[in-house]
């Protein structure tokens, strides 16, 4: 098993190392020195937590799951700060003005969408979001509930379509166990004819769990990516699930989209 909650110690860092060793023939490689210094713009919910430890009466169920979400946000943060990563916290109220000289937005599924609302869609900076129903808003996906985003219960599993692909992390094509948990939840999109599809929910081809467009790809109701866009199947709570083909994939998916385009 593949488990980040205790931190990135060296047995973690072993086990990434022997699957991209293992995968990238054939694979595009990325530099993993691009994401030194560069700028992130992290958005989470920073406010479920604190009015559920405050509220009386208590209810212990939400605060365990907002501090398993709470955590959640901060291992990913921390991860993106081991790859060299310079990383600014934002939340739903966070202005667009906060992407200036940023190099990457990353829009965590642990904030309220409708909060969010169309924020970011015409921000020219990188932009990844876990939240699958910020997809529409964000012209990456059309806008039907279960049609063009969704999510999949009791889901470790996706099916790999593209592994020539940089975004393939090195691992090769055909079904990859990505979490250590079959009972959680895998995010996923519908997306325009722009778009590079990556990995899909296995036997669900219309269903893309890692799906990227390129600057200028036209994304839903003909809108132009004003930059580099991704959607990434991560839930509220599965980046602490993340086995070492998981977090292959994150780390493609945060290198590719601020490096150069080819």
């Amino acid at each position: 098993m593949f488990g980040i909650r205790k931190g990135f110690g060296l047995a973690i860092l072993v086990c990434l190392g022997s699957v991209l060793a293992a995968g990238m023939a054939g694979a595009q490689a990325l530099d993993a020195k691009v994401a030194a210094g560069k700028k992130v713009l992290y958005l989470y919910n920073r406010i479920k937590l604190e009015k559920a430890k405050a509220a009386s009466p208590s209810d212990p169920a939400k605060t365990t799951m907002f501090t398993t979400q709470r955590a959640n946000d901060e291992a990913a943060i921390s991860y993106l700060a081991t790859l060299g990563f310079k990383v600014t916290r934002g939340d739903e109220a966070t202005p667009e003005s906060a992407a200036q000289g940023m190099d990457l937005i990353v829009i965590s599924e642990s904030v309220d969408a409708l909060d969010m609302a169309g924020r970011f869609r015409t921000t020219p900076v990188p932009l990844m979001t876990f939240e699958n129903d910020l997809t529409p808003s964000l012209g990456m996906t059309g806008m039907k509930n279960d049609t063009d985003t969704g999510t999949k219960e009791n889901q470790r599993l996706l099916w790999l379509v593209n592994a020539p692909h940089p975004l393939a992390g090195g691992l090769s094509a055909g079904l990859q166990n990505v979490l250590d948990d079959e009972h959680v939840r895998m995010n996923w999109g519908h997306p325009g004819p722009g778009a590079v599809v990556i990995a899909t929910l296995p036997s669900e081809e219309e269903k893309a769990v890692i799906f990227a467009y390129e600057k200028g790809a036209t994304m839903h109701w003909e809108f132009l990516a004003p930059a580099r866009r991704m959607g990434f199947f991560l839930y509220s709570d599965t980046f602490l699930h993340l086995r070492a083909e998981g977090l292959a994939l994150f780390r493609a998916a945060v290198l590719w989209l601020v490096s150069p385009s080819a």
